[in-house]
């Protein structure tokens, strides 16, 4: 059994290695300088008998760097790129490409073929150009690896066995289309299709220093690090390479005219959403609990049980529940509003009403929590306390701001802060409802009056009108997580996690 264990071990660690090597090789240097840590990571605990406790919290660092330090290290790295719609690929990639690919020479003959099977894998090729009366003959072996094959000049040959069908043609194709048929006296031609021959050569060829020349023009190109194309200084060939380009990004986020703005009314509807949404939860929250815990309330069973039903729903389908009804021209609140005032409010098409459209929907969704947090918070202060502020003469609304009030913020601040974070990222809230919009005029990217910061983030890197824009996307998660960690810390320090007493 220790036999079966170390060989699998040995194993994983030698697949480990493959997988490094591969990513290192392909250029992918950051996820193979990861890959690398982990398979280090792997072989000291897993080899080395000292680390062995270790073995223990191994699933646990692996799920942790997997899916955490990956995402957060690879999201930096692209945020200081030019990922996105026409940079997709890195440069030995796009070279790859580029070298790949062929073009027909001009002024050259063209030919149709027929390929007959024989004996032990063996084909004969027939080559003929009708116009000019022409008729090649070529044999080879099919699983060798030919470089070229001679074609000799024939008359019209006749033939007993039919030949190979154009499906299996094309199944052979990959292998068909690497070998050079030499055709006497003339340029040697490839299989283009499977029927059809010409002389096709590779339109770049690779130079020094990862310069490739074009074989038609004779233009030399070399990889400009700072637009991520290959250019000769006056055109770019596509497709383009991601580079490495600083804090570009993030002075475009704060510089650049066409973005500077909008982005400062993301951010400032952003923090608006945020803090009015746990404002208005909370508040709403505080009331209801307040009403229904009074001691001359009467049916508080049923009326918990009412106020926690919008808790209850999934939250997708009530937003889109309140989609259909902020609709202009069918939904019943316009309908309600029309009969009243005899016009009709564009809830989801106005950016006024679209942002207090979705300040509503989330405070129907938000109020229970709040509700039920506070509730259970009221239900722990003792009565006495009360009891003793009424002996003192004081009012309800002096025991409520200088009793109720703060002990209940007490309790329910590191929450309030929770909430915070979390509507800072409701992108399920937005994006359902409104999908950001409406549009924002007068920007140059994909932006919408109600988009907050992680609907803008997606919106850049998935629905781009002029493309995906990866590396501003990253740009804007980044800062969106440096807030959260900012937020998470004052949560800490609001709760005593960070004190070291216990």
């Amino acid at each position: 059994m220790t036999g079966i264990k170390k060989f699998f071990t040995l194993f994983i660690l030698l697949l480990g290695l493959l997988i490094v090597y591969k990513l290192l090789t392909q250029g992918y240097l950051l996820l193979g300088l990861v890959a690398t840590c982990l398979w280090a990571l792997t072989t000291v605990i897993f080899l080395i008998k000292g680390a062995f406790p270790y073995r223990f919290m191994y699933p646990g660092l692996l799920t942790f760097f997997l899916f955490m330090v990956i995402p957060i290290l690879f999201t930096i790295y692209i945020s200081f790129t030019n990922l996105g719609t026409g940079h997709l690929l890195n440069l030995a990639r796009v070279q790859e490409i580029l070298l790949s690919e062929k073009h027909t020479l001009e002024n050259t003959p063209s030919y149709n073929f027929y390929l007959y099977p024989q004996t032990n894998d063996l084909y004969l090729i027939h080559v003929y150009n009708e116009d000019e009366h022409e008729h090649y003959l070529g044999q080879f072996d099919i699983n060798k690896e030919n470089k070229s094959v001679n074609l000799k000049p024939v008359p019209r040959p006749e033939f007993v066995n039919p030949p190979l069908t154009r499906g299996d043609v094309f199944k052979n194709f990959d292998s068909l289309n690497s070998i050079d048929f030499l055709v006497p006296d003339r340029p040697s031609v490839k299989i283009a299709s499977t029927n059809y021959m010409a002389s096709i050569v590779n339109r770049y060829e690779v130079k020094e220093n990862d310069k490739i020349l074009d074989t038609i023009t004779q233009t030399l190109y070399w990889p400009d690090f700072t637009s991520g194309y290959y250019t000769d200084g006056k055109e770019n060939i596509a497709p383009g390479f991601y580079v490495n380009v600083g804090f570009s990004n993030f002075l475009k986020l704060f510089t650049n005219k066409s973005m500077k703005k909008p982005f400062a009314k993301v951010i400032t509807w952003t923090m608006l959403w945020s803090c009015c949404s746990v404002l208005l939860t909370f508040c709403l929250g505080i009331f209801l609990a307040l009403f229904v815990n009074s001691k001359y309330f009467k049916g508080k069973f049923i009326y918990r049980i009412l106020i926690i039903i919008p808790y209850s729903i999934p939250f997708f389908i009530s937003v889109l529940i309140f989609k259909g009804l902020y609709n202009k021209d069918y939904g019943i609140i316009n309908d309600i509003v029309a009969y009243f005032f005899n016009y009709k409010i564009d809830w989801l098409g106005n950016a006024l009403w679209a942002k207090i459209s979705c300040l509503l929907v989330n405070l129907w969704l938000g109020f229970p929590y709040m509700f039920l947090i506070t509730t259970g918070i009221l239900q722990s202060i003792p009565n006495s306390v009360y009891e003793a502020a009424a002996m003192d003469g004081a009012g309800k609304f002096l025991t409520f701001r200088k009793i109720t009030l703060p002990l209940v913020m007490s309790a329910v601040a590191p929450l309030l802060v929770g909430s915070f974070a979390f509507n800072l990222n409701n992108f399920v809230g937005i994006y359902l409802l409104t999908a950001g919009g409406p549009p924002m005029m007068e920007a140059s990217t994909p932006v919408g009056e109600t988009d907050i910061l992680i609907s803008y983030t997606y919106r850049l890197a998935f629905e781009g009108g002029r493309g995906q824009d990866f590396g501003m996307a990253s740009a804007i998660a980044l800062i969106i997580f440096i807030i959260i960690a900012i937020l998470t810390l004052i949560n800490f320090k609001l709760s005593g996690m960070l004190n070291d007493k216990r």
